[in-house]
């Protein structure tokens, strides 16, 4: 395979979905077994078989320059869905020890959910931080438009990693922990 072509490869299986890429890495790169992969995430083998054939389906289209479209298969839907039902009790449970509430709403986008449930209870000085972290503004920047000095704002970054420990994986973080820590046992 060219180095051409292992690039668009690659390109390829990031832009699958996160249970349909899980699936396939966990096939493809660690060399499990259907049975193996679907004792590691609790869902059907014909789950795990659904994801492979869309994983290639997809990965096809993707390399001959088309659209690929979802191979919404009913064991491969019921997986996915119980797998986010998974995701949103782990989600609730983390919110609940932090007396955050969480509205779940049907965009089915719940990494956003959760991360505007976060983002509205985090202190301002921190929110205000935070974006202009996110704004790629150095420590010495960020103080220069807080009109602070710069050990102050590496305490507010500490606390932001802090803080960020406390906050729920998203989806594809927790799936892909789920199937390390089922692998350990």
């Amino acid at each position: 395979m060219t180095g051409d072509m292992l690039a668009v490869y690659e390109a390829a299986v990031e832009k699958l979905p996160p249970l349909t890429r899980l699936v396939f890495l966990l096939h493809r790169v660690d060399d499990l077994s259907y049975r193996e992969i679907a004792e590691r995430l609790a869902i059907e083998v014909r789950a795990v078989e659904c994801c492979i054939a869309e994983a290639l389906v997809m990965i096809g289209a993707f390399v001959d320059g088309d659209t690929p479209r979802r191979w919404r298969r009913k064991p491969l839907a019921r997986a996915e869905t119980e797998l986010r039902q998974r995701h949103r009790a782990y989600c609730e449970r983390r919110l609940r020890l932090l007396r955050i509430p969480v509205v779940w709403g049907n965009n089915g986008d719940d990494d956003q959910v959760v991360s505007q449930a976060m983002m509205r209870v985090m202190p301002p000085r921190l929110r205000e931080i935070f974006m202009l972290h996110r704004s790629h503004l150095t420590n010495e920047q960020i103080a220069a438009r807080v009109t602070t000095r710069q050990w102050v704002v590496r305490w507010w970054m500490f606390c932001l990693d802090g803080y960020f420990t406390l906050w729920p994986k998203t989806f594809e973080y927790w799936l892909c922990s789920t199937a390390a820590r089922r692998s350990r046992r």
